[in-house]
C-alpha cells in the first residue's frame, strides 16, 4: 500500500456520514480516527472504542460488528476498506484475513445485596438509587453498551412545576381544550378518578375565571390526562385504563424524579417548558444535552464513580429461587462463560419487547394488523428477555394486546430523529396528496391510526422558523439529509411539492388554510388543540414519517412499592420490577414524557423498596449493614 494518512466519509447511522482519518503503512493499518459528533451519542459508542482498536491488533477487517450498532459498525469497517482501496492496497484480502480468536473466561459467582437486570434508564436509577442505601450492587446488560431505549428517547420528562410553568404563556388553543376537558360528562370517568376529575373541574374554572394568559398545569390535570390518554378498547371490546394507585404514584412522585437527576449532574434547560409529540400538555422538563443521552451519560459515570459493578454483553438467562424467594441470577457471558449472581433483592428493568415483531404479533390485540417487516423506534435489545424471567418464577401479566405505534418514525429505520423532530404544536402533517388529516396535537394511537388510514407515508411540513425549534438535529445533518434524499427542501411550497409527488396546488392550498387557522387560534377542520408558528418563511422542508413500532405498554404486574405481583395476586418475595418491563401504568396508550417520568420514578421506588427489605431481613437477624 502507499504510506499515509486517507481520509474517508464512511457511511454512518440513519443519513450521517463519519469523517475518518485511516493512517496506513505498506502492510499496517496503524491509526483510525473516526469523528463521531454526527452520530446518536449513546448509540454506538462502543463501535468507537472497540473496533478500531480490534482491526489494528488483529490487522484485519474480519472483526465482528457490535450487537445493536451494526450499521455504525459496517460505515466504520467499510470506511477502513476504503482508505486500503485508495492505497493501493486489496481490501478483500484484508476482509478475508482471520478473525482475533476470542479469550475465552472461566465461569465464576458474585455475592451482592442487589442484581438489575438490564441497563437502560430504569436500571441506571435503581442501580444508582441502591447504591446511594449504602447496597453493593451488580448491573447486568446483554448488549456491549448501557443505555437501552433511554438513549434513544426524545428528552423531555414529564412533570409539573406550576411555579416554573407560570414563568411561559398559553399556546392559542391551550385554554380552549382545557375547557373541553372539564366538559367531559363525570359519568364518563371511571369511578376511582372521579373526585379528583371534579376537583380539576374546579381548578379550570378557577384559571379560567381569571382571565390569566400563562400556561396553566397541576398535579391533577397531569393524572387525568394520563388516565384518559391510556383508556383504550381492543379489538375484542376490552376497555383498560391506569391503575389509579400507580398513576398517583407517578404523578405525585416525578417532580422528586427531576430533581433527584439534578443533584446527580443532569442539566435542565429552564428557558423552555416543550413536550413530545403526543404529550397532550407542556410540562416537559429537557435535558441540555441532546436526548435520551444526557440521562444515561450521568447516571452511567456517576454508578461507574460509586462502585457499581456494571458487566455488559452479560444475558441473564435465569432467575435463581430458594424458598419462595427470588435469591440471583444465572448469566450467559457473550464467550460462552457462565457468572452466577447470588443477590438479596432483583430488580427487573429490561424494557419492555417492541424490537421483538414476532412477540408483539402474538400479543397484539389493538392494531387490526402487524406487518412484518414494520420497523421499530427500539434498540435491538428490547425483546422482552425480562418478561420471560418474571413468568419463570410465576409473575403476573398485565395489558399486553396493547402496542403503541410512534407515528413520527424515518419510514425506513424506525428512527426518530432523522429529518425535522420539532414540538407537536408546530407539526404539519399532510398525507401523500398534500392534505391534512389528523388533530397534530393529538394522543399517539390517534396520529398512528389516521396516518395508516391515509396509506401509512405521510409528510411533517416545516418552513424555516418551525425548522428552527427543531431539537433533534443540526444544519449539517438537515444538509447531509437532503443531498441523501431522505429531507425535502425547496425556496417555494410548489417546488417541495412537485419534488414528493404533490399537486402543488392542493399543498398550498392546506398550508394557507393552516395559517390562518393559527392567525385565529381555532382550528375548524380537525380541532388542533394548541398552535404557535405559521410556515411561511423560505426554505420549505418536507419529512417523510411512517409509524414504526414504539412502546408496549403490558408488563409484570406490580404494586406501588414496585414489587413483581403473582397470578395468585400476591407479592413475589425479592423480585422487583420497574420501567417499560412493567404494565398496569400506561393502560392503553402511553403519554409522550411519561415514559422517562416511569423509568426513573419507579426506578428509584424499587431500588428503595428492595435496600428497605434488605434492611428489615439484616435488623431480623441481626447482621450488620454494608
Amino acid at each position: 500500500m502507499k504510506p499515509g494518512t486517507y481520509d474517508i466519509k464512511a457511511k454512518g447511522h440513519g443519513s450521517s456520514y463519519m469523517p475518518m482519518k485511516v493512517s496506513l503503512s505498506e502492510d499496517k493499518i496503524t491509526n483510525i480516527e473516526v469523528d463521531s459528533s454526527g452520530e446518536t451519542k449513546g448509540v454506538a459508542d462502543e463501535v468507537f472504542k472497540r473496533l478500531p482498536k480490534e482491526i489494528i491488533t488483529g490487522q484485519t477487517l474480519n472483526v465482528d460488528a457490535v450487537s445493536g450498532a451494526t450499521i455504525s459498525s459496517k460505515g466504520l469497517i467499510d470506511g477502513v476498506a476504503q482508505a486500503i482501496s485508495l492505497a493501493g492496497g486489496d481490501a478483500g484480502e484484508w476482509q478475508k484475513r482471520a478473525k482475533v480468536a476470542a479469550t475465552n473466561s472461566k465461569d465464576e459467582e458474585i455475592t451482592t445485596d442487589v442484581v438489575v437486570i438490564g441497563a437502560g434508564g430504569a436500571g441506571l436509577a435503581a442501580t444508582a438509587r441502591s447504591i446511594q442505601n449504602d447496597k453493593r450492587v451488580v448491573l447486568l446488560e446483554k448488549h456491549p453498551q448501557i443505555g437501552g431505549n433511554t438513549t434513544r428517547a426524545g428528552g423531555p420528562l414529564n412533570a409539573v412545576e406550576p411555579e416554573w410553568q407560570k414563568e411561559f404563556k398559553a399556546l392559542p388553543g391551550e385554554k380552549d381544550s382545557l375547557i373541553k376537558l372539564a366538559q367531559t360528562p363525570v359519568d364518563e370517568i371511571d369511578p376511582e378518578y372521579r373526585e379528583d376529575f371534579i376537583e380539576l373541574q374546579k381548578q379550570i374554572k378557577d384559571y379560567v375565571n381569571s382571565g390569566a394568559d400563562y400556561l396553566f398545569d397541576s398535579k391533577l390535570l397531569h393524572e387525568i390526562q394520563t388516565y384518559l390518554g391510556g383508556k383504550r378498547t381492543d379489538l375484542n371490546g376490552n376497555e383498560i385504563h391506569g391503575n389509579y394507585a400507580l398513576v398517583k404514584e407517578l404523578i405525585n412522585n416525578v417532580l422528586d424524579s427531576v430533581k433527584w437527576l439534578t443533584d446527580l449532574g443532569v442539566k435542565f434547560d429552564r428557558s423552555d417548558v416543550t413536550m413530545p409529540v403526543g404529550a397532550l400538555w407542556r410540562r416537559g422538563h429537557k435535558p441540555v444535552e441532546p436526548m435520551g443521552y444526557a440521562f444515561i451519560h450521568v447516571l452511567g459515570d456517576w454508578t461507574k464513580e460509586h462502585g457499581a459493578t456494571i458487566l455488559t454483553e452479560t444475558r441473564a438467562k435465569h432467575l435463581l429461587t430458594k424458598d419462595g424467594q427470588v435469591v440471583g441470577v444465572i448469566t450467559e457471558k457473550s464467550n460462552g462463560s457462565k457468572i452466577t449472581v447470588h443477590a438479596k433483592q432483583v430488580i427487573l428493568t429490561s424494557g419492555g419487547f417492541g424490537a421483538n415483531t414476532p412477540m408483539v404479533q402474538k400479543y397484539n390485540t389493538y392494531w387490526k394488523h402487524i406487518d412484518d417487516d414494520i420497523a421499530t423506534t427500539n434498540s435491538p435489545a428490547i425483546t422482552g428477555d425480562g418478561i420471560a424471567l418474571g413468568q419463570e418464577v410465576g409473575a403476573d401479566l398485565v395489558g399486553m394486546g396493547f402496542i403503541q405505534l410512534m407515528p413520527v418514525s424515518d419510514p425506513k429505520t424506525g428512527e426518530l430523529f432523522t429529518g425535522l423532530q420539532t414540538p407537536p404544536e408546530n407539526f404539519i402533517m399532510v398525507n401523500q396528496q398534500g392534505k391534512r388529516f389528523v388533530n397534530e396535537f393529538a394522543e399517539r394511537d390517534t396520529l398512528a391510526k389516521a396516518a395508516i388510514d391515509n396509506g401509512g407515508l405521510f409528510y411533517l411540513i416545516a418552513d424555516e422558523k418551525i425548522k428552527a425549534t427543531a431539537y433533534n438535529t443540526t444544519q449539517e445533518a438537515i444538509d447531509a439529509q437532503v443531498k441523501a434524499g431522505t429531507l425535502y427542501k425547496a425556496d417555494t411550497l410548489e417546488d417541495l411539492a412537485e419534488q414528493v409527488g404533490m399537486d402543488p396546488a392542493v399543498l398550498t392550498a392546506t398550508i394557507e388554510k393552516y395559517n390562518s387557522y393559527v392567525n385565529a387560534g381555532k382550528d375548524p377542520e380537525f380541532g388542533k388543540s394548541a398552535f404557535n408558528l405559521k410556515c411561511e418563511v423560505a426554505p420549505f422542508y418536507a419529512t417523510p414519517r411512517k409509524p414504526a413500532i414504539h412502546h408496549t405498554m403490558g408488563g409484570l404486574k406490580i404494586n406501588t412499592k414496585a414489587q413483581v405481583i403473582n397470578e395468585s395476586g400476591k407479592v413475589i418475595t425479592g423480585l422487583y420490577a420497574a420501567g417499560e418491563i412493567a404494565g398496569g401504568l400506561h393502560a392503553g396508550n402511553r403519554l409522550g414524557g411519561n415514559s422517562l417520568a416511569d423509568i426513573f420514578t419507579f426506578g428509584r421506588i424499587a431500588a428503595d423498596t428492595a435496600c428497605s427489605e434488605i434492611d428489615q431481613a439484616d435488623s431480623t437477624s441481626g447482621a450488620s449493614g454494608h
